[in-house]
């Protein structure tokens, strides 16, 4: 199947492609222990199917606005003029003001996103490398992952993803999160149904925002430890006592535990055997599967997390799963970070940034530099931007997408990679960050470059015998906000 939704900016000079992608990518190759389906290919590439599973239709790739004359665009730059409206949406007119802060002092800080939220074999892998890393360096990496509230709900409303097929999906999605949450993981904002929103006023963004919200509030909370100080309250995935020893929803240690060799964590210390599914391998019941509209691809399948859940002689979250707001300990997640799907940002999107009282956003692409931030017209509001930034040498942004479309082998996105991390030590050690999916795009590849990123940065950055960055430290958006934020210290 096509590509679907994707926008390509060219910078025809420089050859810089910048791309901005639909969520919940999926190449044909699954992940490893998954059952073949085939060769990878960029044309095969397609987010969730529709609803009633007919082959999707193919949306081409659009143009959106003029090519630029050399380089990154002069309307991603941070420095650029910000007093000439155009007719291009994307060319944000808001005032802009540079950092002040200085991060020559401290760690160098490095970012790490996912656009996506569908598969929970991803969600796995990845908070389970999170783990390991913590093992390795003494240090956990923490993820931010820009979500869909369309696969938070059966019912989200207009969507161009897709949806939750069933209560058990939303169920165990929800875990994965919150799961997320409490390792240390940063809940973002994607969108509620990844519409393209480049032509929406601020009525529109608030309407998006509000319809988000309202799904995710029932989602994702503060982490509640338990009593042991060891664990937390919930989320709660059990092993089946009544599972045959190796077969699905028993407990297991290792892969060869598992008659489908898939032996999974969804907490640190509890191990489940999954099995692949899609459309065609379905799950048991009291089962869910990640991606059950999939017809090639596999994901996996993972048992509906235990409730009902009581905390201090309340109900924390009933017998169907659903939170009970009037418990003194459950307290709702604050999101307050957000990426434009298809990096559709507008003017219109920021005054409802503003409005929302959002700390950050993602969704531009600028020259190398620090992180910047948009202002009101009453200059009163500002939202932090941080930038998908373009170093001399590389091929594109530093976002998996634009890697495939360009047919790029993962050799040449890590040794990219490794350069515009260079790029940003040497500029007084800005941050700097990548943006990726739940794909498994170039048979995984890609992933994999992410994961050897972010140890690379946790070793040191090493060039030789020399670690360009000692002490780094791997951060969600939001933690790095946070720090940005913060009052200077008095004197």
């Amino acid at each position: 199947m096509a590509l679907r939704g994707c926008r390509l900016l060219i910078a025809v000079a420089s050859l810089l492609a910048t791309v901005a992608c639909n969520e919940e990518p999926h190449a044909t190759t699954p992940e490893p222990g998954l059952a073949p389906s085939g060769p990878a290919t960029v044309a095969e590439v397609a987010d969730v199917p529709p609803a009633n599973a007919a082959d999707a239709t193919a949306i081409p790739i659009v143009g959106a606005g003029p090519a630029a004359s050399a380089g990154p665009s002069s309307s991603a730059s941070p420095l650029a003029s910000a007093s000439v409206a155009s007719a291009d949406p994307l060319t944000i007119t808001l005032p802009r003001e540079p950092s002040v802060h200085s991060f020559e002092e401290g760690p160098f800080y490095f970012t790490a996103a996912f656009d996506g939220s569908l598969r929970y074999s991803l969600w796995l892998r990845t908070m389970a490398f999170s783990r390991r890393m913590a093992g390795a360096y003494q240090r956990a990496p923490h993820f931010t992952y820009f979500v869909n509230a369309a696969f938070f709900s059966t019912s989200p409303g207009k969507s161009d993803v897709g949806k939750a097929m069933s209560r058990a999906e939303v169920l165990v999605r929800r875990a994965l999160a919150q799961q997320a949450i409490n390792e240390g993981h940063e809940i973002a904002n994607h969108g509620a149904g990844h519409l393209d929103g480049r032509f929406f006023d601020r009525m529109a963004w608030l309407s998006e925002f509000e319809r988000f919200h309202q799904i995710m509030a029932s989602a994702v909370f503060e982490p509640i430890p338990n009593s042991e100080g060891e664990g937390f309250v919930f989320p709660r995935f059990d092993a089946l006592s009544t599972a045959p020893v190796g077969e699905l929803g028993a407990a297991c240690s290792t892969d060869t535990d598992c008659t489908s060799k898939r032996c999974v964590f969804p907490s640190a210390g509890q191990g489940i055997c999954s099995e692949p599914c899609n459309l065609k391998q379905k799950c048991q019941p009291g089962f869910a599967c990640g991606a059950p509209m999939f017809r090639s691809d596999t994901d996996l399948c993972l048992p509906v997390p235990s409730f009902p859940v009581e905390l201090d002689g309340q109900t924390l979250f009933d017998a169907k799963g659903e939170p009970n707001f009037k418990h003194p300990k459950l307290k709702p997640y604050k999101i307050v970070g957000f990426r434009a799907p298809y990096l559709g940002a507008n003017n219109e999107l920021y005054e409802a940034l503003f409005e929302r009282s959002y700390e950050y956003d993602t969704s531009q692409s600028a020259s190398p530099g620090p992180p910047f931030a948009f202002r009101d017209q009453p200059r009163t509001k500002s939202v932090l931007e941080f930038p998908l930034t373009v170093h001399q040498g590389v091929l594109t942004i530093p976002m998996d997408y634009n890697y495939a479309q360009l047919k790029a082998t993962p050799e040449r996105m890590f040794k990219d990679y490794k350069t515009g991390i260079a790029g940003a030590i040497a500029g007084k050690r800005v941050p700097f960050n990548i943006g990726h999916h739940f794909a498994m795009w170039s048979e995984g590849g890609y992933l994999k470059v992410l994961e050897d990123t972010v140890e690379y940065v946790l070793a040191g950055c090493n060039v030789g015998a020399e670690a360009q960055c000692p002490q780094a430290e791997v951060v969600s958006f939001r933690e790095l906000a946070s720090s940005l934020l913060q009052p200077p210290a008095k004197p």
